[in-house]
């Protein structure tokens, strides 16, 4: 009960029948100190007026007595005039609120009868199906626990360990370490242009993580049958060891934190501001990988989470990155120690859309000039709640050279489009197109994550563990598109994608990669056999110009630990 509906509780209680009885002119003071506003004290006569009964219940006056307190009250002074009556403690030594009513309610006596019998379960046989309905057929979804898993668990039920204040009360310590990842087996039988092969591969992929706050940890993967973007294997009966517990291109060790957050617990504030950033060797994944996919030596900032009415922005981000080794990038010939890369991207949410804008410059170290400036822009929505449409435009600019010696001098056009159905959870058309024109790069991406066009369909996406053939991923001198459905289970359990696609090639055979027009046909389908297994299988194949054809056939099994 608030103060103040106490002291109009109590101001009832005064002058009911029978009590104090009678209304008498009495001393109010300002509603601000019944609420403790700080606000000053104002006194003021205000009688009822002649002696009379007090009328039924009525809401309650503004303003506090200061006397008629309840028998076994007694007013407490405090810096503010009166506080609220405490209770006067009783030969029991216990202190015993009285029972109040409002203006408006009335003490009933407890009638045993308004109370059900109580049920006796244990008389009734056990129903386990019958009890978990009452939640609504609510259950534990399985799910697949970390290979390694101490300190607070990945998945815990009930209250979680006391925290440590190492980094400050305000930014506690719980400390954790996982290991985690999967391994992954793929057999196929290949015909890429004039090579054929039937391949055995396998490999591990172990990510190990250690987390010391909230917000801060270390990271590390790990994947030791591979080395660049080769995969331990066995190839038309030759084995192939590529063991290494480190690769340059693909594995990553980086720390990563919110710097706000640390100073926070150094001051022992809470956080100034949200500061996420991150060194080392790190993963960079921006704009959907299209733009960046890169694993190098280097450090990222981001601003999160910001908003310009002024703009009609509701949300946006701002990430500034600088890689300064191992720079993957067909623009510099995927030379590992040769390039750096200095670069912003941003996302605007506005207005039912999603703005991407990127910069980055390539840094050429090995002296043949070919530092070039990149850009990328896109924008995403949904149109008439039918389409969903997703603009992509890259550029090349500023190569010096000869033209035709020139590796990143371009633009790529990517329009992705994906179609509403009845059933928009399970049935998903989609129309993909392209166009490149000279040879556009993205920013940065390793060979081990294919080509610019692998979100263009599945006919364009590498499998660099089996090398299973696709079409030219690269972009440069062609156009085309990529027609499929995508289609779930009821249940979500299966997956199965059915696609088309065509490449057209444009100018001369010397400024692009296919070699000529390609079309082709492509099969995926996909059966979680649990939460913690999946089989997956392709198949395609594609006729081109100037070349033999590409074909496939492959399998994969992946345990997911």
């Amino acid at each position: 009960m608030g103060r103040a509906t106490a002291y109009a509780a109590a101001l009832l209680a005064a002058l009911a029948p029978g009590g104090a009885g009678w209304a008498s002119p009495v001393t109010f003071f300002s509603s601000s100190v019944a609420g403790y506003g700080g606000g000053s004290i104002q006194h003021g006569a205000t009688p009822f007026g002649p002696p009379r009964r007090l009328p039924p219940p009525h809401p309650p006056t503004t303003g506090l007595p200061a006397l008629g307190l309840p028998a076994g009250y007694q007013p407490a002074v405090g810096r503010f005039g009166f506080l609220p009556p405490r209770p006067l403690a009783t030969s029991d030594g216990l202190h015993h609120a009285p029972q109040h009513t409002g203006p408006c309610q009335t003490l009933v006596p407890c009638d045993g009868r308004d109370f059900s019998p109580t049920e006796r379960f244990h008389l009734q046989p056990y129903a386990g199906c019958d009890e978990q309905a009452i939640y609504g057929n609510h259950y534990l979804v399985p799910t697949q626990r970390p290979l390694v898993e101490l300190g607070l668990p990945f998945y815990g039920n009930g209250p979680i360990p006391k925290s440590k204040t190492w980094c400050g009360p305000t930014n506690l310590v719980q400390q954790k370490f996982y290991t985690y990842g999967d391994y992954r087996m793929g057999f196929a039988q290949n015909k890429n242009l004039n090579d054929e092969a039937t391949v055995l591969a396998h490999r591990i992929n172990l990510e190990l993580d250690y987390w010391m706050t909230s917000t801060e940890r270390v990271h590390a993967f790990i994947g030791p049958f591979q080395d660049g973007g080769n995969f331990m294997r066995i190839e038309e009966g030759v084995f192939f060891d590529e063991l290494a517990l480190f690769s340059d291109n693909t594995d990553t060790l980086f720390f990563e934190g919110d710097l706000g957050q640390m100073l926070g617990g150094w001051e022992r504030t809470v956080a100034p501001m949200d500061l996420p950033f991150t060194v080392g060797r790190v993963p960079l994944f921006l704009q959907k990988g299209v733009w960046l996919q890169v694993t190098a030596g280097g450090a990222a900032v981001t601003l999160p989470a910001k908003n310009s009415p002024w703009l009609d922005w509701s949300n946006f981000d701002v990430t500034l990155f600088a890689l300064l080794d191992q720079v993957s990038t067909d623009a510099l010939n995927q030379a590992p120690h040769t390039g750096r890369l200095y670069g912003a991207t941003t996302f605007v949410e506005s207005r039912g859309g999603y703005l991407e804008l990127g910069y980055a410059y390539v840094e050429d170290r090995g002296g043949q000039g070919r530092s070039y400036h990149n850009l990328s822009a896109s924008y995403t929505r949904r149109y008439l709640n039918r389409v969903s449409n997703s603009v992509r435009v890259i550029v090349n600019a500023g190569q010096g050279g000869p033209r035709g010696a020139r590796t990143a001098d371009g633009v790529l056009l990517l329009v992705e489009n994906s179609l509403l159905t009845r059933n928009p959870y399970n049935v998903v058309p989609y129309v993909n197109f392209f166009a490149g024109f000279g040879s556009p790069q993205p920013a940065s991406r390793a060979a081990a994550f294919g080509g610019v066009l692998f979100n263009t369909g599945i006919l364009f996406q590498v499998d660099a563990l089996t090398g299973f053939p696709t079409l030219d991923a690269t972009g440069n001198n062609t156009f085309g598109a990529a027609v499929g459905v995508d289609l779930l289970a009821k249940n979500f359990d299966q997956q199965l994608i059915l696609e088309a696609a065509v490449l057209q090639a444009t100018g001369s055979a010397a400024g692009r990669n296919a070699p000529g027009d390609q079309y082709g046909l492509g099969v995926r389908w996909q059966l979680p056999v649990s939460e913690a297994h999946l089989i997956r299988a392709d198949v395609m194949h594609a006729f081109t110009e100037n070349a033999d054809g590409l074909s496939g056939a492959r399998v994969e099994f992946r345990w997911k630990f």
